[in-house]
């Protein structure tokens, strides 16, 4: 309200200039404003792309270690150790953390003890795939883009046995936002599977990023999933 008052304020003593009345700016500025197509979200798109360079600094992936964080949810089998739900774009600016980076783990579920990555063996390097995602208005002008980067260590095996995941995380970076629109974004855990025998368990976990981009006319919500397992693969979804 108080920065549309400045606006209004600065219409007015514009026209009053010109010898028009206060009234007339006011009911221009409200067309102006309801029939704008660049203030209207029309279109959506995601890509793949190659994870930027200026991305790794921002990022410390914790070694492989005890996993931080609660018990999520369990099946048989595996067991999920992390944070279920967590923002990575807040208003407009990603949401950083380096000590104790919001992540989720898939392990053994091993009866009586708390599993614990120190007993396991054979991670992988971790795997890293970034997406673009680009909201545009009326006039195909991109009004927010956005890059979030997927990271995950997988193939660890607990006595020689299984592949499970541990260090899966997204975070956002390279985010542009114009003027008159809020984006805010958060990654969810939505569950877990053996996708393997029980005897060889191969450990799975399928993600969830929900997008809200709020305008000044309109308002876009989307979810975008992607799955990941212990053998290495990744497949994104709508």
């Amino acid at each position: 309200m108080i920065l549309k008052s400045l606006v209004l304020t600065a219409i007015y003593l514009t026209l009053s200039l010109l010898g028009l009345s206060a009234a007339h700016a006011d009911f221009s500025y409200v067309n102006v404003q309801k029939n704008d197509p660049a203030f209207n979200i029309s279109s959506y798109t995601i890509s793949e792309i190659e994870t930027p360079v200026t991305l790794y600094p921002m990022i410390e992936l914790p070694a492989v270690g005890n996993p931080i964080g609660d018990i999520i949810t369990s099946i048989d089998s595996i067991i999920a150790i992390g944070q279920r739900i967590w923002k990575i774009v807040d208003a407009g600016r990603p949401v950083i953390t380096t000590k104790i980076a919001p992540m989720i783990s898939v392990l053994p579920h091993l009866e009586g003890e708390n599993p614990t990555l120190n007993q396991m063996a054979t991670w992988s390097a971790p795997k890293v795939k970034s997406f673009r995602v680009s909201f545009k208005n009326g006039y195909n002008s991109e009004v927010v883009g956005f890059t979030y980067t997927i990271y995950f260590q997988f193939n660890g095996s607990y006595k020689n046995t299984g592949k499970y995941i541990t260090n899966l995380k997204v975070q956002a970076s390279e985010i542009n936002v114009a003027w008159g629109f809020n984006f805010d974004a958060t990654s969810e855990l939505i569950g877990i599977a053996n996708v393997g025998t029980m005897d060889s368990p191969i450990a799975s976990a399928t993600m969830q990023i929900s997008y809200i981009v709020k305008g000044l006319l309109n308002e876009s919500r989307h979810t975008q999933g992607f799955y990941v397992d212990g053998s290495g693969n990744l497949q994104i979804f709508p």
